[in-house]
Order: structure tokens, then sequence, then C-alpha cells
């Protein structure tokens, strides 16, 4: 069974990724990581600048239905990921197939904001809205598909890494 955790940017799909895998014994894949790869590209603002954000969608889209294929991973997915139609129809595909398990992390708007201020990473910006609006627009459009294909729904806000792991662990243990 493989393991998919969406979520906004910021919300710890990465950090919450590598514990979990470390903790379930499985092998951990970023999917931006996988992709840059794929791309040839050093960082992901590098990637939306010189390929363009359409090539990026595609790429991410081939790499996680290529992932799919494999069995006992942690797969954190890019935050726009579930919203590619072929990305969204692998990931049905293998939640029918019973090889895989959607993980929402929730957060908040404001604490996605701190986060972001604070560690603002290698993401280009999604919008030209500033960050707290931007923040706002993209979790509104992208919140019912995140609710749609997940099977667990975590709220991280103001929970350490290793809380966030052990909340999983037992929501799926119980299921």
């Amino acid at each position: 069974m493989n393991t998919l955790l969406i979520g906004a940017r910021a919300s710890g799909k990465t950090t919450v990724g590598r514990l979990l895998a470390a903790k379930l014994l499985r092998v951990f894949i970023d999917l931006d990581d996988r992709v840059l790869r794929d791309l040839g590209e050093p960082s992901v603002q590098s990637a939306w600048k010189n390929q363009g954000e359409p090539r990026w969608r595609g790429a991410e889209a081939a790499a996680i239905v290529e992932l799919l294929k494999g069995e006992d991973q942690v797969i954190a997915l890019g935050g726009g990921t579930p919203m590619i139609p072929a990305a969204k129809c692998a990931i049905e595909s293998a939640q029918s197939q019973g090889t895989a398990r959607v993980i929402y992390l929730m957060c908040s708007i404001d604490e996605l904001a701190r986060r972001l201020r604070e560690h603002g990473g290698d993401r280009p910006n999604l919008t030209e809205q500033g960050l707290i609006n931007e923040i706002a627009s993209v979790v509104a459009a992208r919140e019912p598909t995140y609710r749609q294909l997940a099977q667990v729904r975590i709220n991280v806000a103001l929970k350490s890494p290793s809380e966030i792991v052990a909340e999983i662990v037992a929501k799926v243990e119980s299921r």
C-alpha cells in the first residue's frame, strides 16, 4: 500500500512524509524532487521559469502515474498535483484498487502564511495577490479535491511533525 500525502504548500508533506516513511519502514519520495530530476532542473523556480508550468504539471502527472506502479512508498505530492486530471485519475484508480491511501494534511491559512514567511522555500508564486490572498484563493480552489480524495484528514496546525505522524499511524491502524 502506498501512502500519499496531499495538502497546501507548507502543510508539512515532506517533513511528515520522511518521518512517516521511517516509522513505517517504507521508502519516502518527494514528488517535487522526482520531477526536478526528471526535468533536469536544480529548483522548482528554475523549472517553472525555464520550462513553464504546463511542462511541470505534465511531468508531475507522469511521475505519479509511474510511482503508483510501485508498492510500500510514502509519497509527498506537490500541492497542485491532485488538480491535474491525469494525476487525479491515477490516484483514484490506485485507491479503487486498494494500492493507495490518501492523507490530507489540513492547515489554516494563517499557519500556512506563518510557515511560508519563515521558510519560503523554492516555490514560485501562483498568483499576483500577495501571500495571504494567494494562500486563501489557492486553498479554496483545491480544498474540494483534497477532501474528495482524502481517506484520512489530519489537522496539522500547532502539532509537531512527530505528533502528526503518531496521529496518522493511529488513524490508519484503526481502519
